[in-house]
């Protein structure tokens, strides 16, 4: 089975039709995705309705997911990303608040665990170094853990710390634990301002990354008509 992996794509609508049109060449049978539809973006109502329609799909809830529903407290969140998720709760339509609010911080397949920070702290761990991969193995419950948040394309498992990229496809073995970050579709921090997804066909056991370009710019100045924050707008152009 082929399975479509993604995450974050945080209202960015034109990162996510490219993504989408990516997963569905590739003859994507269950998607996987891993938190945060909303947050920072100016698309998030349209973003909820594309992610929602995919079928089979497998979702948690991200962080921002639960703050734009009134979840969690958005104080710890930092300024520009506060006032973004303050201008998504506005401008999210009712129904989308409750699809929202109705996602689980965990979801449990046989071959996949999907959370959005990580298997011990679902919502809120930023997983990036070799350390805590070690001191969140007793909690994994299945071979692939798929997580997010972190926006950067990793997987813990395959040495003291794997970049994932999208020349080298990976293999994975049977039996053996791994935790996957496909990066972001919507806001991508590692230097590549390209969108981010994965494919993994399971009966090949073979892991392959994909960055894809979008209409960055046409993105940028819906963000700049909302008045969401310049630094939010501009880092799409950095990629971090």
């Amino acid at each position: 089975m082929i399975y479509g992996i993604f995450s974050d794509v945080h209202g960015n609508l034109e990162a996510l039709n490219a993504v989408l049109g990516l997963l569905r060449e590739k003859n994507t049978a269950h998607y996987l995705y891993a938190g945060d539809i909303v947050g920072y973006g100016p698309n998030p109502n349209e973003c909820v309705d594309a992610i929602r329609n995919l079928s089979p799909l497998s979702i948690c809830a991200g962080n921002h997911d639960r703050a734009a529903c009134g979840l969690k407290e958005v104080t710890w969140f930092n300024e520009y990303a506060r006032k973004a998720i303050q201008w998504t709760s506005k401008v999210l339509t009712q129904d989308h608040q409750i699809y929202l609010s109705e996602l689980s911080k965990t979801v449990q397949l046989p071959d996949f665990t999907i959370v959005h920070g990580s298997p011990r702290d679902p919502l809120d761990e930023y997983l990036l170094m070799r350390d805590q991969y070690e001191e969140n193995i007793p909690h994994l419950k299945a071979d692939i853990t798929v997580v997010g948040h972190t926006h950067v394309p990793l997987i813990f498992g395959c040495g003291p710390k794997y970049a994932l990229k999208d020349s080298a496809p990976v293999l994975l073995e049977p039996g053996k634990r791994y935790i996957l970050n496909p990066g972001s579709c919507g806001q991508p921090r590692d230097s590549n301002n390209k969108a981010s997804c994965a494919l993994f066909d399971s009966e090949n056991r073979r892991l392959e990354l994909f960055r894809l370009e979008y209409d960055i710019i046409k993105t940028q100045e819906k963000m700049r008509g909302f008045k969401l924050p310049a630094y939010l707008i501009d880092r799409l152009s950095w990629g971090n």
